[in-house]
Order: structure tokens, then sequence, then C-alpha cells
């Protein structure tokens, strides 16, 4: 139970002080239970938190926490309905100006899907967009790598992510992809306008019919022996030079 997908609309369980508490501040998602083991050092500071929202906590033994198998949780859990899933018309018509989104092609490990929201969140990012089927989707894991991002982050899920690169590109979103292999230098790539990265998995990256949608593709230069990053650290890189650009231009 607590590792299934959410789908549109739905809730799941998520674990751990740290993305309970966020989704208890968040208006993103909905939280109508928390879970607190009787040992549970941040009783007083969890419960302060569910009185704000009206949120009722419930004192558990410790074998209520076998359904997240041997993770971190922390003697916390919560089961919250997600607020933050859009279409991607709704995406696009409730970000700014000139907007940046991430769009993820297949990213299946659930520690870097969770990285990528948290990065994402930290840079601003105005939307994350992914497919329902072979990408890790919104568990329990991802909540908990994200460190309350996945609650924050506008997500939009789509069947087919090319579908949503066709839509972006109609309304002059500069799509690039995240190519180490054929891309140009991002130093040499005016992110300034309206972008959206497209990062691919770690062991395929972008799929070849991704990449022919893209505008231009990119590259990370690398300067040791190892010949790429992880998803989650080249999303980072990608994202700051982005703002730093933007900060230029503002000058």
């Amino acid at each position: 139970m607590a590792d299934s997908k959410i789908a549109r609309g739905g809730g799941n369980w998520i674990y751990g002080l740290n993305p309970v508490i966020e989704a208890l501040l968040s208006d993103n998602g909905g939280v109508s239970v928390v879970c607190v083991g009787k040992t549970c050092k941040s009783i007083e500071k969890l419960s302060s938190c569910a009185a704000t929202k009206s949120v009722p906590v419930n004192i558990v033994g410790k074998d209520y926490f076998d359904r997240f198998g041997n993770v971190s949780h922390q003697g916390v859990c919560a089961l919250i309905e997600r607020r933050n899933l859009l279409s991607i018309d709704e995406l696009i018509r409730r970000a700014p100006p000139e907007p940046v989104f991430i769009i993820l092609d297949e990213i299946e490990d659930p520690g870097n899907f969770g990285a990528i929201l948290r990065t994402a969140e930290c840079a601003g990012v105005d939307g994350v967009i992914f497919q329902l089927r072979r990408n890790a989707g919104i568990t329990a894991v991802v909540e908990k790598a994200s460190c309350g991002a996945a609650g924050l982050v506008p997500l939009c899920v789509i069947s087919n992510i090319k579908n949503a690169i066709r839509a972006l590109k109609e309304r002059d979103v500069l799509i690039c992809g995240a190519d180490s292999e054929t891309g140009v230098s991002l130093w040499e790539v005016d992110f300034t306008s309206s972008t959206a990265f497209v990062l691919g998995s770690e062991g395929r990256g972008l799929r070849r019919t991704v990449r022919e949608l893209c505008d231009t593709a990119v590259k990370i230069p690398l300067y040791g022996k190892i010949k790429s990053l992880n998803v989650s650290v080249a999303a980072g890189v990608l994202l700051f030079e982005r703002k730093r650009q933007g900060e230029i231009k503002k000058k």
C-alpha cells in the first residue's frame, strides 16, 4: 500500500518527519490523518502542526510502520490527498510569462525522481511533467527523497510526454534535451526565455523520438574521468544556469 502509485486526484501514504510536516504546512497536499509511533520524539511538534489544519493524530504501535518496509520512517506517517496534479493546459495557464519546466523521460528510480523534485522546488521551477507509465510516480519513497517538494512543485502527469512537448512548443517554449553525447555546451545556449529541460533515464538517456522533438540538445561539460552525472545533479546544473542567466539579464 505504501508504494502504490498515485492516480490523478488520489492519495497515498508518506512517511518521515520532514515530509509529513511539509505536507501539513503545504496547501497543495491535503492530509487526512497523521499516525505517530509511541516512541517518536516529535509528537508535540507534529500535533501542533496537525492542529492548525484540524488533522487528527493517531498514536500507533511500532508494527503499524511495517507497511513501509525497511526504510527510515522515523515513527511518523500520514495519508495525503494530492492537489498539485495538473493537466498540461492547466500547467501552462497557471505559469508566469517566461516559465521554466522539467520534462522527465522515463525516470524510474524513485530516489532520483524525488531528488529532481527537490532540486526543481529549490530552483523555482513552474512545473514538472512526467508520464503515468514507465516513471517512478509519486510514491512514499519519492515523497521522502523530495523532502516535501513533491507537495510543493506543480506536477503534470500525462499519458505521453511527447504531447506535452508539442503543446509547449506551440506556446514558444524552448525545448532543451539533455544529451551528453551530441548536445552543445550549456554555456553556449540562451535560456532566458520560456524553457523546458527534458531529462532522460540514466541508463538510456533520451529516447530517440523524444530527442527529435527537442529544439536543441545541451550537455554539461565534464572535467573528470567519469563521463556522466546523476540525473538529479544534471537537473540542478541546468536549472541554476538558467537562473544565473536570468539574474544577469535583469541587470
